[in-house]
């Protein structure tokens, strides 16, 4: 199980641990000012867990993967924290200590595979590149044959012929599929996946989140999701970071989470599901927008928004504490919000 505490950065004897990412912000340098986008962010994942960060767009979730992966030029973004894969500090080592294990040990899913695979190539070709860039001295052809292997592993049809097609050939689940290949390529402790089933249909995204499931469970990788859809949350993770102004405002136990939230940001999100049962009543949802990112609110960033707010929620910025086993909440009440 994940242990979403702020994590002790220091090398580990417990080497299931794989990444851990301490006090991590994000800023960046705009002509209307700086945007925090992400406030303090810390998390330890070890192999073969199953973490979801859930939020809102704005709240920080892709800003900070996209930090960890080394994703954000500097200048704009201005990156401070740790990011540790195993004894490695991803922000101080050289970058090609950084390269040998981004894309290769910690790996990425992006949610628009469209955009991300290359037009102009073939799927084989651009799946053999990872080992030809990261295993070098291997073979074009044995490059290829691993290439096809992929292909089988996530169910594309036909992968002997498919491995020679392009992208445009591809539907976008078969698309996101292809994506899947390439991150597990390399075999890597950590994978991420970013939205990675946005702009696929109903029928399409559980195929995808249950290759996921699946590859995490015969491979042993860690699998971080990020989302912004509970209902994807709570079928594929076992814990669950929920995130709001570039801060967890609540984590735990996924199935606790979801049952019995802590913070009222979250039991928000839970209100905002349609349920069949109530079908026929108005669809519940949370007043107000997330901040503007340049103007956090002083104290708890979401009490303009919340029902439950009191003086204190202005004045004092609540600390992630612990409010249960294995449970950990941002807010002045949580106790409160917890008993219901």
């Amino acid at each position: 199980m994940a242990d979403l505490t702020p994590p002790v950065v220091e090398p580990q004897a417990d080497d299931t641990q794989v990444l851990a990412v301490s006090d991590l912000r994000v800023s960046f340098q705009t002509p209307h000012g700086i945007v925090n986008a992400v406030n303090g962010l810390s998390y330890t994942i070890r192999r073969g867990d199953a973490v979801g960060i859930l939020g809102e767009s704005g709240s920080g979730k892709s800003v900070g993967v996209g930090a960890v992966m080394g994703l954000l030029d500097s200048p704009p973004a201005r990156i401070e924290g740790q990011v540790r894969y195993r004894d490695t500090d991803l922000m101080t080592a050289s970058p090609a200590e950084a390269r040998g294990i981004r894309g290769d040990r910690i790996s990425i899913v992006f949610q628009d595979a469209a955009a991300a695979l290359n037009p102009g190539l073939s799927i084989g070709y651009q799946i053999s590149e990872m080992y030809r860039v990261h295993r070098p001295g291997t073979s074009r052809t044995d490059a290829l044959n691993k290439a096809v292997s992929l292909l089988d592993q996530v169910k594309i049809p036909s992968a002997r012929q498919r491995v020679h097609s392009y992208a445009h050939e591809f539907s976008g689940g078969m698309s996101q599929r292809v994506m899947i290949a390439m991150a597990i390529a390399l075999e890597p402790d950590v994978l991420i996946a970013d939205e990675p089933t946005t702009a696929l249909d109903v029928t399409v995204q559980a195929q995808i989140m249950q290759l996921l499931d699946e590859l995490r469970q015969t491979t042993g990788m860690a699998l971080i999701l990020i989302t912004h859809d509970i209902g994807v949350v709570a079928e594929t993770t076992e814990r669950i970071m929920v995130m709001y102004a570039g801060r967890v405002v609540e984590s735990g136990p996924t199935e606790d989470v979801v049952s019995r939230p802590s913070h009222p940001y979250t039991v928000g999100l839970m209100d905002s599901i349609p349920r069949a049962r109530l079908k026929h009543s108005k669809l519940r949802t949370i007043e107000g927008s997330p901040p503007v990112l340049t103007a956090i609110p002083n104290g708890c960033a979401f009490h303009p928004r919340c029902s439950r707010r009191q003086a204190i929620c202005s004045q004092d910025m609540p600390e992630l504490q612990s409010v249960a086993p294995e449970r950990m909440s941002a807010c002045h009440f949580a106790a409160e919000v917890l008993g219901g």
